[in-house]
This record gives structure tokens, C-alpha cells and sequence, in this order.
């Protein structure tokens, strides 16, 4: 623990007079040495902006942005085209929302939500319901604060369209039954969005093997830059979604009659990417891997 500690820089400056004690990584983690070791490296020898150019520092641009995106793949058990970088939590299941949720979902539908959920995998789908007329129902836990097969199977109807659950809890620190509510939502023919912003910098994360449908999280609470995230959009799903955001790179051709949208994750990256911090988000997947 002295070992990790030393990684911390802000551990090392006194607070009012004493020894830095730092409880709230559920908030935000700090970072290690090694992660803004990494992202000054990049700032200071490769920094362009990837997929703009053709010459040598551009190029070494988009290899860091195409690099990161395939490590943070392979630390959750998922494709890299099948993964979309965001700023944060917030604006990947942002992205489900409007990109997926609004143009699937119509009156008749149900979308359930687990009632202990921060308010970013809350108020999206209340947005949800409000534009499409669909129901919004609350999964609600027991008195332990887990959530139980038989509340579960009452949530879950026939007519449920999407089930939006935390792996891991921010206000009560419970493990949810994911494998249950992926299993019974697919029983029904709806999708899970899984907020794995809380699970994934402490406990092995496998996306196919979860079988979920879409999953985000944000690289601050794992050690990584402020700004960065990422969220996991199910290959064949990614296809039938629209566009979050419009503007450069999410392009493929655009005419005075009409645009063409790039295909997979570039589709719903508008605008210059934060490739600072997707290199700082790689390096922190290794800090994580590195200590256990």
C-alpha cells in the first residue's frame, strides 16, 4: 500500500496540516504518476488530431486514439468496434437514450429502472418516456438493498423494451444480479444498458460474456483524465442507431442533398476526439491490471 500510495502525487501535499486521506473515489479517483506520465508523452511528441492528415505526427495521432480504443475493448471483454469514446458516464447512456431508446421505443412499451440509480442512467429514461409516450416503471431492491428474483420477475413484463440497472451501486455499494436481469430481459425481447461506472476499476468486467446490450462507464473514476469515457454499443445494434451527434469525423460523404454517416464507432464521434485522454484511460487500464 506505501508502494501505490507513492504513485499519488496530491498524497504527498499536506491538507490543512496533515497527511492527505482521499475517501471519495466513487466521486473521482486521483491519478497516478503513470497516467500523466503518459499523457504528457503524448501531448509533448504525438499530439495532432487523428484521422485529419496524412503526414507522420497525424498518424501517430490516430494510432493512439485507435490503440486505446482497442485496449479499453480488450479490458472489458468487448469488440473494438464496439466501442464508442465519450466524454463521461453520463453522456454514453445519453447516447443510448437518444440514439437507440427514442427511435425504438413508443407508447405501449415499458423501460424499467432500478430506483437506486444515479441520476445519469435516471433522468435519460424519464426524457425517454416523455418524448415517446412509453411507461417508465422502478425496480426497487429489498430491505438489504439487493434486488431479488421475484422483484425482478415482477419488474421485467412482457411488454419491457429496455432494463437500465448500475453493475455496482454508487449510493449503496450492492452488486447487482446482472446475469439475472440480462436473462430475463432477453426472455421478453428487451435490451440492458449497464452503468459499469463504479464496477470496472475494481472487479474483472467481460461484456460478451455478460451478454449485455449497452455499457458505459467514465475513465475518471478508474484513475484515467477527466472527459474521457466510453460506451460499449452491441456490434449489430450499432447499425440501426442514429447519430448522436453531427458534425466532423462522424462523416463518411456529405452533399448539398443529404450525408452519409461513417459506419461503427466513428458514427456517434463528432468533432475533434479527446485523444489526451484516451491515452491517459489506456494507460490507467494498465495501472489497474498492473497492481490487481
Amino acid at each position: 500500500m506505501r508502494d501505490v500510495r507513492s504513485d499519488f502525487p496530491i498524497l504527498t501535499v499536506p491538507e490543512n496540516g496533515k497527511r492527505l486521506v482521499y475517501l471519495d473515489s466513487a466521486a473521482t479517483a486521483q491519478r497516478p504518476v503513470q497516467v500523466m506520465d503518459a499523457v504528457r508523452a503524448y501531448a509533448f511528441h504525438d499530439n495532432a488530431n487523428p484521422n485529419r492528415g496524412v503526414y507522420d505526427l497525424d498518424n501517430r495521432a490516430t494510432l493512439a486514439h485507435e490503440h486505446a480504443r482497442d485496449r479499453v475493448a480488450g479490458f472489458l471483454g468487448a469488440s473494438s468496434d464496439e466501442i464508442v469514446f465519450t466524454q463521461n458516464a453520463t453522456e454514453g447512456l445519453n447516447l443510448v437514450a437518444y440514439s437507440w431508446a427514442i427511435p425504438f421505443c413508443k407508447p405501449g412499451d415499458r423501460i424499467v429502472v432500478a430506483i437506486s440509480e444515479h441520476h445519469s442512467n435516471l433522468v435519460p429514461w424519464q426524457r425517454v418516456a416523455q418524448v415517446t409516450g412509453c411507461t417508465l416503471s422502478y425496480l426497487y431492491p429489498g430491505p438489504d438493498g439487493i434486488y431479488t428474483h421475484d422483484a425482478l420477475e415482477q419488474a421485467i413484463l412482457p411488454d419491457t423494451k429496455l432494463v437500465a440497472i448500475a453493475h455496482v451501486s454508487n449510493v449503496l455499494g450492492t452488486m447487482a444480479p446482472v446475469s439475472d436481469v440480462i436473462r430475463l430481459a432477453h426472455s421478453v425481447g428487451a435490451r440492458v444498458v449497464l452503468d459499469i461506472a463504479q464496477s470496472v476499476p475494481h472487479t474483472p468486467v467481460n461484456l460478451h460474456a455478460m451478454d449485455v446490450d449497452f455499457a458505459s462507464f467514465s475513465g475518471h473514476k478508474m484513475y484515467a483524465p477527466m472527459g474521457i469515457g466510453a460506451v460499449y454499443i452491441r456490434e449489430e445494434l450499432m447499425d440501426e442507431m442514429v447519430p448522436f451527434l453531427s458534425g466532423g469525423d462522424m462523416i463518411q460523404s456529405v452533399h448539398t442533398s443529404g450525408t452519409t454517416y461513417a459506419r461503427g464507432p466513428r458514427k456517434f464521434e463528432a468533432g475533434t476526439r479527446n485523444v489526451h485522454g484516451e491515452v491517459g484511460l489506456e494507460a490507467a487500464i494498465s495501472y489497474i491490471e498492473g497492481i490487481g
